[in-house]
This record gives structure tokens, C-alpha cells and sequence, in this order.
């Protein structure tokens, strides 16, 4: 280290300290941050979401209708 100063270095290697926990610290962040993955619905779960997506207004509002057939009581 000829002609530098201990009192250069220090401060340059705490520059540098400074800046490697700023970056560890954005890091986590992100990590914390991101979105988690994404598992994919059963396909009945997701029929039902994109049946829901689509439905018209009326019906969200109204709810499941029952009704008797033949057979017995059915919800539709």
C-alpha cells in the first residue's frame, strides 16, 4: 500500500462494507417481495373460476336457483 493513506483505506473499505449490505439488503427485499409461485387449480376448480369470470350479473347477484326434477331437488 505505498502512498496511500490508513486513513484513505478505511474509508474506502467502509464505502465498500456500506455498499455490499445495501445490496444483501435490496436482495432480501426482493426475495420478501416477489410473488409466490403459482400452483395450478384442479380442473373442476378452474371451470368453475372461468364459469364464474363470465357469468352475467344478474346471476352473481342472484345466486344458486333450485329446482325439483324427477329425480329430486338439483341446484343449478
Amino acid at each position: 500500500m505505498a502512498g496511500t493513506s490508513r486513513k484513505r483505506t478505511k474509508a474506502t473499505w467502509l464505502t465498500g462494507v456500506a455498499g455490499l449490505l445495501l445490496l444483501a439488503v435490496a436482495s432480501v427485499m426482493m426475495v420478501v417481495a416477489a410473488p409466490a409461485q403459482a400452483r395450478p387449480l384442479p380442473h373442476h376448480a378452474q371451470a368453475q373460476k372461468q364459469a364464474q369470470a363470465y357469468a352475467p350479473s344478474s346471476q352473481l347477484a342472484r345466486g344458486p336457483r333450485s329446482t325439483t326434477t324427477d329425480r329430486g331437488p338439483t341446484v343449478t
